[in-house]
């Protein structure tokens, strides 16, 4: 007695995506803007920064912010999907890049992005001088945190108070070698 055809049973687990991730020149500021934005008003409570404030700027301080710092983007389909951006802060050791903004789109977390732009910082940042990347993540943000934590980065026990003695805005200092 047939009990009918055999069904291979598949388990799922979280597919790679399979994106570029390049480093953003000049030419793609309007690619790192549109990026940006949209983490803004995605996720507006992840950042220190606002959509409302950000979205006023003008082409030259979106060209601007690509010179400052190190930004490197994941592109789906000519599309960013995700975005992180590096540098050095004036105020931190020399050895030091900070990971700044990084955001993954939500239907497209959970497939290795994260993993890929920490990386691409953490080889620019080597090949920069540094030795170490540092990030801050706000304590409420747990998905973050874990994800950093996942990445390797690790609670310095130092924190940024964005809101003086609000403890709630202490943001949390995490570091990676590199």
């Amino acid at each position: 007695m047939s009990a009918g055809p055999l069904v291979p049973t598949l388990t799922h687990e979280p597919e790679e995506t399979m994106v570029d991730i390049i480093r953003a020149r000049e030419d793609d500021w309007s690619l790192v803007r549109e990026i940006r934005l949209r983490s803004l008003s995605t996720d507006p409570e992840a950042f220190g920064q606002t959509w409302e404030h950000e979205s006023t700027y003008d082409d030259s301080a979106w060209r601007e912010r690509i010179e400052a710092a190190a930004w490197f983007l994941a592109v789906e389909n000519e599309q960013p999907v995700a975005v992180v951006a590096s540098r050095h802060e004036a105020d931190s050791p020399e050895n030091e890049r900070e990971l700044q903004a990084m955001w993954v789109t939500p239907e497209a977390r959970k497939g290795g992005i994260a993993q890929k732009l920490a990386q691409s910082v953490c080889s620019w940042a080597k090949e920069d001088g540094a030795d170490t990347v540092t990030l801050y993540v706000g304590p409420e943000n747990t998905g973050a945190r874990k994800t950093y934590e996942a990445l390797g980065f690790a609670d310095t026990g130092d924190r940024w108070e964005v809101v003086e003695d609000d403890p709630r805005s202490s943001w949390i200092k995490m570091s990676r070698s590199v």
